[in-house]
């Protein structure tokens, strides 16, 4: 979990326990009722104004992910697809020195086997042509900032060419920064702490393309390499997380914050809402993988069979006094560990107790923390739900504005429509190393607006085209354009483009420059580039 997921989690779990307070009576006041509603007004305003980056950074571990080998280990994510597709188990058969080197090539094999297949073509070309629109989820948007960011990235430092370095340092830039704890946890109760609080994080994105980024990066680096471990809050989040291009001050007004909010919310709570506030805090470094209906049928006293239509899934022992013969619909939910891959499997079956599975490396610790922080988040589905009807409520009422947590919500994802703008300024100038024209950005903002790149070419098969040379580009296949045009014609039956490789890469770049002054299709130092 990072930094600022995790201010803005203890942020909404004080407001939840104030909201309890001010609904029992403990303390009904109106300093209770601001906090909330200022509390509440940057949440809502926050999660708006960060979606489209995160979609867009989730995207871009999807389609475009890869490992160069800068990091001295593997990024979290990669390292998960190492520990559930392979990659991790047939480099554990290696002397110990060579196991980062096999692991890094295994992967690059999965990826672009994965990335080669039609239904991922597909999905990388649905998102194409989504509207470039904030109020469509953020995809668009998102994603061809990312690409953006990246691009503008290399410029300043050739390293980011490593996608994997890139993600792993913009999420620490953006995700770790102290200047933006700072104005998240502001504890003003109007619209203009909102506004500053948006003001800083669209600058601090649009100040990525021209950052100090050699330094900055030199800093990552060295503490991936001599990661330091901290026993005390305090410490950790006034050394752990990001001072980059940030003064002093805001920085240390953002630690301040943040080790406040932290100790009134884990350290000072309620024993009846502390549960809660830990649970939360522990949740968020699970993943759900998904839940899954399945069928039980009890075998004999105490014994049952999980099935999935005709196939047995699992079988095990279960006191769950049910006649022997009884079959019952259930559930099956799996999840995984963020940070260290161990995973827990849970049968649940109506109001009994649910059975519990863990794979082997999950400690006893991990065990009990997932088991406590289910059956306390399970408790607490109801009074949640109650909880934020009354925040909401207590927000409308202290604010005196009909609607202050949807204005906030509706400024911060108006502001998000640089982010648009901000992608089409990088593809205007960045092959021309110009100066982008700003009338020409704003006419190619208008045209991804509405349908993405479904705007930019007449034939969706060319958004196809585009949507696979990025996938095969981004694991290392195309060397040259010979290989480019042979695995176009080798993969027809997926990217189902009828021209040639050099016909539809013509066409490509002629619409690119027209549309957007960008090719979106180049040729490097002999290899082939796909500009998104």
């Amino acid at each position: 979990m990072n930094t600022v997921g995790m201010a803005v989690s203890l942020l909404h779990q004080r407001a939840l326990t104030d909201a309890a307070a001010y609904r029992s009576g403990r303390r009904r006041d109106k300093d209770v009722a601001r906090r909330i509603t200022g509390a509440m007004m940057r949440y809502e305003a926050f999660i708006a104004l960060q979606r489209p980056l995160a979609e867009g950074l989730a995207l871009f571990a999807e389609f475009d992910l890869s490992s160069f080998g800068t990091l001295p280990r593997l990024c979290p994510v990669l390292a998960r697809v190492a520990d559930y597709f392979g990659p991790g188990a047939i480099a554990s058969f290696e002397p110990e020195e060579h196991q980062d080197a096999v692991t890094r090539n295994v992967l690059d094999v999965i990826l672009g086997s994965t990335r080669r297949q039609r239904q991922v073509v597909t999905r990388r070309c649905d998102v194409l042509v989504r509207p470039a629109d904030p109020e469509d989820g953020g995809y668009l948007p998102g994603y061809l900032l990312v690409k953006a960011l990246w691009s503008a990235g290399i410029g300043v430092d050739a390293r980011l060419g490593d996608p994997e370095l890139f993600f792993s340092y913009a999420i620490e830039y953006l995700y770790t920064d102290l200047g933006l704890i700072a104005h998240l946890l502001d504890e003003d109760d109007n619209q203009r702490a909102v506004d500053k609080m948006i003001e800083y994080f669209v600058r601090r994105v649009i100040d990525f393309g021209r950052a100090d980024h050699a330094a900055n990066l030199d800093e990552f680096l060295a503490s991936h390499r001599d990661r330091k471990m901290y026993t005390e809050f305090d410490a950790w989040a006034r050394h752990s997380n990001r001072r980059w291009n940030v003064d002093d001050a805001t920085a240390d007004l953002g630690a301040d914050r943040l080790i406040a909010l932290h100790d009134e919310t884990l350290e000072h709570a309620p024993d009846e809402d502390l549960v809660r506030n830990i649970a939360l805090m522990f949740q968020r470094t699970v993943l759900s993988l998904g839940r899954h209906p399945v069928t039980v049928t009890v075998d004999e006293r105490d014994r049952y069979t999980v099935t999935d239509g005709e196939q047995s899934v699992m079988s095990g022992t279960y006191a769950s006094g049910l006649p022997v013969g009884t079959v019952v619909d259930g559930h099956v939910d799996v999840s995984i560990d963020a940070h260290t891959g161990c995973a827990a499997i849970v049968l649940s079956i109506g109001d009994d107790a649910p059975v519990y599975w863990f794979s082997d490396d999950a400690s006893e610790d991990w065990r009990h923390s997932f088991q406590v922080a289910r059956a306390a988040l399970s408790r607490a589905e109801g009074e949640g739900e109650e909880l934020l009807t009354l925040l909401r409520d207590v927000a409308k009422e202290a604010s005196g504005v009909i609607y202050p947590l949807e204005i906030a919500r509706d400024r911060a994802t108006g502001a998000t429509k640089v982010f648009t703008r901000l992608a089409a300024a990088v593809l205007n100038a960045a092959m021309a190393n110009r100066t982008p024209d700003l009338d020409a950005v704003a006419r190619s903002a208008a045209i991804l607006e509405p349908a993405g790149l479904a705007g930019v070419f007449d034939r969706i098969r060319y958004v196809r085209a585009l949507a696979w040379g990025g996938l095969v580009m981004s694991t290392g296949a195309l060397p040259d354009v010979d290989t480019a045009r042979r695995l176009f014609e080798e993969d027809r039956d997926i990217h189902r483009v009828a021209e040639t490789f050099d016909e539809a890469m013509d066409l490509i770049r002629r619409t690119g420059v027209d549309k957007l002054g960008n090719p979106l299709y180049t040729v490097r130092d002999g290899r082939p580039v796909f500009i998104l």
